[in-house]
């Protein structure tokens, strides 16, 4: 989640907008209709502190923008809730006043509370997805990679082919990022991502699981099939050009569940594959045993 301040003058623009139409509305009670203050000031004060608290969030909404909040469906909603707090009002203060006003009021009020708890719903949402993104390459990051493996597993993969697990470890990765500089390691692992996700739509999950390494999840596949998409993804990373620095390649290594296997034994068969690949020469797909 970011915030920041949003544009002064735009800010400005809504605010004036905000009061000059409350204003006219007072202006309109006020004029038309003699002001009626209700014994005890309990009803007075939480009018006042209903609609002075909406105003002073619509101020803030106005000035700071948070980047996972729907902000127009935001300020639309709390600016209901304000002119629907004021109408609601009429009634108490200007009880001569027609009671369109009370209608209307609550009308606004209802769409305003509705509004606010899409944008709350909207917020939570997002709020939790990005829980589950790697920051940098926004794939999945490595708990929720385990969780849904995990998942994967319990179900029993799709058919009778169990779940492949693809390890990518990137070659030489140290390497680039002590010569060219931790940005351009970043810009590597950012272009790899991206290359991997070409193939989001053959697959069920790709992830970033450490620095330089990738896992791929793909259930319903035989042994020739999860080759055959390891290499793929081999070709696309080897195929990556960048402005500055070596070509990038990785080594992948490739496991299939077996019956009742363990999710760690799944995924070491897959690592050690993918090192026995980087130790037999590197930027090659090898299968585990």
């Amino acid at each position: 989640m970011q915030i920041k301040l949003a544009r002064p003058d735009r800010a400005l623009v809504l605010i004036f907008f905000n009061v000059a139409t409350s204003g006219y509305l007072l202006y309109h009670l006020v004029s038309e209709h003699p002001i009626h203050v209700p014994p005890g000031g309990l009803s007075v004060l939480f009018e006042t502190a209903s609609f002075l608290s909406v105003f002073l969030m619509f101020i803030g909404a106005t000035l700071v923008k948070v980047t996972l909040a729907a902000r127009s469906t935001l300020l639309l909603a709390l600016f209901a809730l304000q002119v629907g707090n004021l109408l609601d009002a009429a009634n108490l203060f200007f009880p001569s006043a027609s009671p369109d006003y009370w209608v209307v009021g609550d009308a606004l009020t209802f769409s305003g509370e509705v509004l606010l708890a899409f944008v709350v719903f909207q917020f939570v949402r997002h709020t939790n997805r990005l829980a589950n993104l790697d920051p940098l390459t926004r794939l999945f990051n490595r708990s929720y990679h385990m969780r849904r493996l995990a998942e994967f597993l319990k179900s029993g993969g799709q058919g009778n082919s169990g779940v492949a697990v693809i390890a990518i470890d990137l070659d030489h990765f140290k390497h680039i990022n002590d010569v060219y500089g931790h940005g351009f390691g970043d810009q590597v692992l950012i272009d790899i991502a991206q290359a991997i996700s070409v193939f989001q739509n053959k697959v069920d999950l790709i992830s970033r699981t450490g620095g330089e390494e990738f896992e791929v999840i793909a259930r319903g596949l035989d042994e020739p099939a999860a080759l055959r998409l390891a290499e793929a993804i081999r070709e696309q990373i080897a195929a990556l050009q960048f402005e500055q620095g070596p070509k990038v390649s990785a080594s992948l290594g490739v496991a299939l569940s077996h019956a009742n296997e363990a999710l760690s034994s799944l995924r070491q068969r897959a690592d050690a594959a993918a090192y026995q690949a980087k130790q037999t020469g590197r930027n090659r797909v090898q299968l585990a045993t």
